[in-house]
C-alpha cells in the first residue's frame, strides 16, 4: 500500500524532466551484456560443441573457460571418456596454464570413483606438481592421493583411528570440498571399512558423527553395505551392534518398512540382499529380547527363557521375514524403561495393543505363515499369510480380536485347536515346531 501511495504521489511532471543521455547512458551500460546473452548455450549443446573440436581439430580455437567446463565433465558425463581426457591434458599441457591444472585438480576430487580417468589424472598432476597451490601440495603429500589406491586404505585407517577427527581434517587438509566430493565419499566408506575391523562403540559413533554430517537426506546405498558386508556371518559386540542398528535406521529407516536404494556393480542385487538380510535379523532379535524382557517384568508365568530358546533359533536363521511388536498399557511403560537405558536404542517402535494393561503380542512372518505369539498365560496363534483374516504388519494400533480371530487349526497332540497354549512341560514346543514345518518346510 505504501508504493502504490508513493506512485500516485509521483508527479507527472517529472516524467517530463527526465533526460536523453541518462536513457541512452542505461542502454549502453545493458548494450555490453548483449554479446554474452547472444552466446548462451545450454549444457548439452555446450558439451557437444566443445568435444566437437576434441574430433576435428580445432581444440585450439578453445578459450579456458570451455576448457574449464569440460574438465568439470569429467567422471559426470559418458561423453568425456578416457580418449577424451587424453586430448584435454595434452591441451592443457601445451597452455601451461596453471589455472587449467588446478581445474584437473578439482575434477580428480570429483570423479575418484570413476577408476578409468583416475589414473590418467593422477599421471598429469604428479608432473605438474608444482602448479598445484600450496595447500593442494601438502594435502596431496599428507594423503598420497596422487600415489596409489592404497595410500587411501592407509590414510583412512589413520582418521579412524583419530581422537579428534575434526582435528585430523584440519591437519591433513581435509577441506569441506574435499569432504563434499567423490574422494571425500572414498575416504569416509574407508575409514568406516578400516573402523569396523575392530569396532569400539565410542569411536564407531564418533565417525558416524562426523560421517552423516554433511550428508542430507538418505545416504547412498554404499554405505549400508560398507557397514553390514563384515558381519554377513559374524555378530559385532552387542554395544557396537547397536550403534549400527540406530545409525541405519536413522539414516534409511526400517528395511521392513521402507526401500533401501539399490547397489551397483557386480551382483548387485545379491550383495543387497545379504545386507538386508542382516539388518533385518538384528532388528528381529532385538525386538525378540525386549518382548522376553516385558513378560519378565509384566508376567507372573516363568515362561520367557523357554520362549526365548525357541523363537531364538528362527531369529537365527533369518528365516522371520517382518515382525510387529504390539504392547499394551503397562508393557508399553516397561518397554519405553527398557529401551530408556540406551540411547542408541531410540529406533525402536511399537503399536499399540488394546487389551489387558499388561499383555503384548509379537506378531511374525515365517514363510507363509502369520504367528501371533501372545505373552502371559496367552495362546500362539497361526495364519496363512494370504488369507484375510490375517492380521497386518506394522499398524499403529490392534485390538486383542485382530490377533485372535480367524486363525487356522493346528495340530496339538492327537486333535486339532486353533491355537497352541504353552505347557508348563515343554511340550508346546513341539507342537509349534511341527505346525510351522508342516506349513512352510522350516525345520530347526
Amino acid at each position: 500500500m505504501h508504493l502504490l501511495r508513493a506512485i500516485k504521489a509521483f508527479p507527472a511532471k517529472r516524467l517530463a524532466r527526465l533526460t536523453v543521455p541518462t536513457a541512452a547512458a542505461l542502454k549502453d551500460a545493458c548494450g555490453s551484456f548483449e554479446g554474452v546473452n547472444n552466446h548462451l548455450e545450454d549444457e548439452k549443446g555446450r558439451l557437444e560443441r566443445i568435444l566437437a573440436s576434441f574430433q576435428d581439430g580445432s581444440i585450439r580455437a578453445l578459450g579456458n573457460r570451455d576448457i574449464r567446463y569440460v574438465t568439470a565433465g569429467i567422471g559426470s558425463h559418458s561423453a568425456v571418456g578416457e580418449t577424451q581426457v587424453r586430448k584435454l591434458l595434452e591441451e592443457i599441457e601445451r597452455r601451461k596454464s596453471y589455472r587449467l591444472v588446478r581445474a584437473i585438480f578439482k575434477s580428480l576430487l570429483a570423479s575418484y570413483r570413476t577408476v578409468a580417468v583416475r589414473h590418467q589424472l593422477r599421471v598429469f598432476l604428479i608432473r605438474h606438481f608444482g602448479s598445484l597451490p600450496y595447500n593442494v601440495q601438502q594435502f596431496a603429500k599428507e594423503s598420497g592421493i596422487l600415489e596409489g589406491d592404497e595410500r587411501l586404505t592407509a590414510f583412512s585407517r589413520q582418521l579412524s583411528q583419530s581422537k579428534d577427527i575434526l582435528n585430523f581434517c584440519v591437519s591433513k587438509g581435509i577441506s569441506s570440498q574435499i569432504l563434499a566430493s567423490e574422494y571425500g565419499t572414498e575416504l569416509k566408506l574407508a575409514s568406516i571399512r578400516a573402523a569396523l575391523a575392530d569396532p569400539v562403540p565410542d569411536t564407531i559413533k564418533e565417525l558416524f558423527s562426523w560421517t552423516f554430517a554433511d550428508i542430507n537426506g538418505t545416504p547412498i546405498s554404499d554405505y549400508y553395505e560398507a557397514i553390514l558386508a563384515p558381519f554377513g556371518k559374524v555378530v559385532p559386540p552387542a554395544e557396537v551392534q547397536k550403534v549400527l542398528m540406530s545409525t541405519l535406521v536413522k539414516k534409511f529407516r526400517d528395511p521392513r518398512i521402507e526401500e533401501w536404494p539399490r547397489l551397483e556393480g557386480k551382483s548387485s542385487e545379491d550383495r543387497r540382499e545379504a545386507c538386508l538380510g542382516t539388518i533385518k535379523r538384528w532388528l528381529s532379535i532385538e525386538y525378540l529380547d525386549l518382548f522376553i524382557k516385558i513378560i519378565e517384568a509384566t508376567a507372573v508365568d516363568r515362561q520367557f527363557n523357554p520362549r526365548k530358546r525357541f523363537w531364538l533359533r528362527y531369529f537365527e536363521r533369518g528365516v522371520i521375514s517382518d515382525l510387529t511388536l504390539v504392547l499394551a498399557s503397562d508393557a508399553n511403560a516397561v518397554a519405553r524403561r527398557t529401551r530408556g537405558q540406551s540411547a542408541e536404542s531410540e529406533y525402536m517402535k511399537w503399536a499399540s495393543l488394546n487389551a489387558l494393561p499388561d499383555q503384548s503380542v509379537l506378531l511374525m512372518r515365517l514363510g507363509d505363515l502369520v504367528i501371533a505369539e501372545w505373552s502371559h498365560n496367552g495362546a500362539m496363534r497361526f495364519w496363512k499369510a494370504d488369507s484375510r483374516s490375517a492380521p497386518q504388519f506394522h499398524l499403529k494400533d490392534y485390538s486383542g480380536a485382530d490377533l485372535r480371530s480367524g486363525s487356522i487349526k493346528i495340530k496339538v497332540g492327537s486333535g486339532y485347536r486353533d491355537s497352541i497354549v504353552h505347557t508348563p512341560n515343554g511340550q508346546w514346543m513341539t507342537w509349534a515346531s511341527n505346525a510351522i514345518e508342516f506349513h512352510t518346510g522350516v525345520r530347526v
